[in-house]
């Protein structure tokens, strides 16, 4: 019988109390390793949909009822909205409630490094050992930073990895209707945090397909998760109706939005992470890991149309390549042995060089990134004034000041592409600015913005106030 790694290090530490005290606490301190990034992510808030996220969680916990049109715009108000992430926003506002901005932030947070703990114990499961595993995350950690933002896509990260373990009992033949069960009642969770919970059916669909080719009689029991899955997505408010929302998500973003257009093969970080996945894959499947090679394979096909879907990759990858790296080829093994302590002065050092630039962010946890949103700026608006301005300003317009109406936000899927595209050309001062200004009274746009030069210049317009990230102008 081959050892695990866990055994491994469990002989290998024997006989000494120092070093059986390091080899029980390894998995911490692998998981302690990635803390730096969690601090540095939560410094600073950067995505709009964290904002308008908020202010409808604080409008749900207020109404004791999901917002079923929009109130926060005047371009499209009353419109009927779909909310596909209504119980992560009630969470957000209630972080919110309880600290504000560093409130969210710090749960979030919180929720990053929960994932990062899913991951280990997958990884842990796989025959990684803690030390793999944690150089892997920490090698990981430039290409998943930029994803760990705070939004209900953190949810869809554990989520997934959860379910990964659940389909690896059923396939190991472990409490398998137990599991079957239990991945049934995460897609109840999951759809509710976010409508991205159909992912669940596709990685047990595919699960269920592989096993089926390898003649596992565990492919049954996938299948029955995968129709477990399927029936808890339908718990949701809106029913069926988050199959019509998830296609429409869809066509309104491609070609709009950047995380949803396809793979980019001219972006290194992209390819780099395809190549990962990519290797996991041919591991999983050689070391018959059925779930790990359906469950990624799932995430490459999906990153081919939608590059939103290669953190996915990543975090599944990430397991499996250490479960790989703690049992090499021979050669392999005895380089690592030859080259340990320069491999460990140079972790030292990375991990030193993370943590320095994560203090800053202590001092600033939860704020609005300053090169994207004019603060000071938004607070200038006068009072209830219609305010045309970019998709990312309004989603923040609509957290610190709803009593001013906007435009426009990062919710593509309310405007639809019509709509985006004629405000973006407004924005870039193209067309007859006084038919695309019709209706508003104040503007915030980067200085750098056509509008902007075109505005400094119309003597129908005022600058109020301005910083690097805004110009604030109204009607005289």
């Amino acid at each position: 019988m081959t050892a695990t790694a866990d055994q491994r290090v469990a002989v290998a530490t024997a006989g000494s109390p120092v070093r059986a005290a390091l080899g029980r606490n390894a998995w911490l301190l692998a998981w302690l390793a990635f803390l730096p990034l969690a601090i540095f992510r939560a410094g600073i808030l950067s995505e709009a949909d964290t904002f308008w996220e908020i202010r409808v969680g604080l409008l749900t916990i207020a109404q004791r009822a999901i917002p079923a049109v929009d109130t926060f715009t005047w371009t499209v108000r009353g419109k009927p909205y779909f909310l596909n992430s209504w119980a992560f926003n009630v969470l957000l506002a209630g972080g919110y409630r309880l600290g504000g901005l560093p409130g969210v932030a710090v749960l979030c947070a919180l929720i990053t490094l929960g994932i990062v703990a899913l991951a280990l114990t997958l990884a842990r499961s796989l025959g990684a050992s803690a030390a793999a595993a944690g150089v892997a995350f920490f090698l990981a950690a430039p290409l998943l930073a930029g994803w760990l933002s705070a939004r209900p896509q953190l949810a869809d990260y554990a989520a997934v990895l959860v379910l990964a373990m659940l389909l690896r009992r059923i396939e190991q033949g472990h409490s398998r209707w137990g599991a079957v069960a239990l991945a049934g009642l995460l897609a109840v969770v999951w759809v509710n945090l976010h409508a991205s919970a159909l992912l669940a059916i596709a990685m047990a669909g595919a699960s269920a397909v592989i096993l089926l080719v390898r003649r596992a009689a565990s492919w049954r029991y996938a299948a029955a998760a995968a129709s477990a899955a399927a029936a808890g997505c339908l718990l949701n408010p809106y029913g069926i109706g988050v199959l019509h929302q998830a296609s429409q998500v869809q066509a309104d973003s491609t070609q709009l939005i950047a995380e949803w257009m396809p793979v980019d093969w001219a972006s290194p970080a992209q390819d780099l992470t395809l190549a990962v996945g990519l290797g996991a894959l041919i591991i999983a499947w050689r070391r018959r890991e059925t779930v790990l090679t359906a469950a990624l394979a799932v995430g490459l096909a999906g990153s081919l149309a939608a590059v939103r879907f290669l953190p996915f990759v990543m975090i599944l990858a990430i397991p499996m390549l250490a479960a790989f790296a703690s049992n090499p080829p021979d050669a392999i093994r005895q380089y690592l042995a030859s080259r340990q302590v320069m491999f460990r002065r140079c972790g030292a050092l990375g991990l030193v060089a993370l943590m320095a630039l994560a203090a800053p962010s202590l001092t600033h946890i939860g704020r609005p990134a300053p090169a994207i949103y004019p603060v000071a700026v938004v607070a200038a608006i006068p009072h209830g004034c219609r305010l045309l301005t970019t998709d990312l300003i309004g989603g923040y317009v609509i957290l610190a000041r709803p009593d001013v109406p906007v435009s426009l936000d990062t919710r593509n899927n309310l405007y639809g592409p019509r709509l985006l595209l004629a405000e973006e050309r407004v924005l870039h001062g193209a067309g007859d600015l006084s038919r695309g200004l019709a209706g508003a009274g104040c503007v915030i746009v980067p200085p750098s913005y056509g509008l902007a030069r075109r505005l400094r210049h119309d003597l129908q317009w005022q600058a109020r106030a301005a910083e690097p990230a805004g110009i604030l102008f109204a009607r005289r």
